[in-house]
């Protein structure tokens, strides 16, 4: 081979990877530049998709407190503590405590303090039909 010929190669090597190099970096601009231009658009959807998730999580623990709040009371006469509930349910005591405060703003519930300090929760029931279903929120 000839020593014009081996230059030859050499520069078509030398433009080949001088090519590629600048292809690289464009690309590598391309991308960043994308980025930078959807990175707001991802986080606002990856934002909404969490607050989503988070909110279906609580509508399902709500269910879940209504259905057990229901149960209590068919099993119970309409009588519920927070202790009882708050096993029940599985939650923690203030947790128990707020929601039947809230159910007994709703309900017109009387309270009755027992001898070891808890609270008894008193609604009114006439019998097994008055019992209903969680409302269904929107």
């Amino acid at each position: 081979m000839s020593q014009r010929t081996a230059q030859s190669m050499d520069d078509q090597h030398l433009n080949l990877r001088l090519g590629l190099g600048i292809g690289v970096a464009i690309a590598t601009l391309l991308v960043i530049w994308l980025i930078k231009l959807l990175l707001p658009w991802l986080l606002l959807v990856a934002g909404l998709a969490a607050v989503g998730v988070g909110w279906q999580r609580h509508r399902q623990f709500q269910r879940r407190l209504y259905r057990c709040f229901y149960r209590c009371l068919e099993h119970n006469g309409g009588k519920v503590s927070v202790l009882d509930f708050a096993i029940a349910a599985h939650i923690t005591g203030p947790q128990a405590r707020a929601f039947l405060d809230a159910r007994a703003r709703d309900f017109f519930a009387d309270f009755e303090p027992t001898d070891y300090g808890d609270v008894v929760y008193t609604f009114r029931i006439q019998g097994p039909t008055a019992i209903s279903h969680p409302p269904r929120s929107g």
